[in-house]
């Protein structure tokens, strides 16, 4: 089966199992179908041509090993604003898109609780992640991403696996949160408030050095000034000991005229 369109005008399945077939396209519309698993079906890819969920309740989606290759495709998944569960384990991303823009799952900050990405040949994560919004996300997976690094980039999801999550009121045993993730240092070890005082420090050090150059330059300079600048003319000063010569002058010719 390549291509299966179905509208339930009433009421839908709870759950729609159209997994380990051979699709390329998806087209399905129902008002109270919670779980959808299209996974194994390595044809189908999300476009908006060939992929249209239309299924307000939907808040499990397994869409495993299908032609998965680039986060951007996920826009068409917006649509669905009640997702809790989001698996999209054991695709394979082109290579141009192997960076994870986390902000692609913001529609669903206020509902997701579950993402796994494993397997899927991610390389890197974008900066300015921010997780502080997403309440209910208790559990997110970046298994056997072999070339994932293991740095300061990860920071975010550290803080928000040290932050408790938010208790829920029918469920009284305490819930967890977990990051798995292969990486051969511990999370928790990682000096990434080191690291960028560092380079505040090294990237401060070149406009430091600037200002002493500066400084040193209005040293030298005052100094020329001074040194070049001429000394005015000396004017002799009548003083107390002039007076008492000239005095003693005067004296000596009044004696010579006596």
């Amino acid at each position: 089966m390549e291509f299966i369109r179905i509208n339930w005008e009433n009421e839908s399945p709870h759950t729609i199992d159209l997994s380990e077939n051979n699709l390329k396209s998806a087209k399905l519309q129902g008002q109270s179908t919670y779980s959808l698993l299209l996974n194994q079906n390595r044809n189908l890819s999300i476009k908006p041509t060939t992929f249209i969920i239309d299924l307000p309740l939907l808040r499990y989606l397994n869409l495993n090993s299908i032609q998965f290759d680039s986060f951007e495709n996920l826009i068409y998944l917006h649509n669905i604003s009640n997702m809790h569960t989001l698996l999209l384990n054991n695709n394979q991303l082109k290579k141009q898109h192997r960076t994870l823009n986390w902000s692609i799952f913001y529609p669903w900050h206020n509902t997701l609780t579950h993402l796994s990405l494993q397997n899927i040949s991610l390389e890197n994560i974008d900066s300015g992640v921010s997780l502080s919004e997403y309440c209910h996300l208790l559990t997110i997976d970046f298994f056997s991403n072999t070339h994932l690094k293991c740095d300061c980039s990860l920071k975010p999801f550290i803080n928000w696996l040290k932050t408790p999550p938010l208790p829920l009121a029918d469920f009284y045993e305490p819930l967890n949160k977990v990051l798995d993730i292969e990486c051969p240092v511990r999370l928790f070890d990682l000096k990434c408030d080191v690291r960028k005082a560092k380079l505040r420090i090294f990237a401060a050090a070149p406009i430091i050095g600037i200002l002493i150059l500066i400084v040193i330059m209005i040293f030298k300079l005052l100094y020329s000034y001074l040194k070049v600048k001429p000394s005015k003319p000396y004017q002799h000063m009548a003083t107390d000991n002039d007076s008492i010569a000239l005095t003693e002058q005067s004296v000596i010719q009044k004696s010579d005229e006596e």
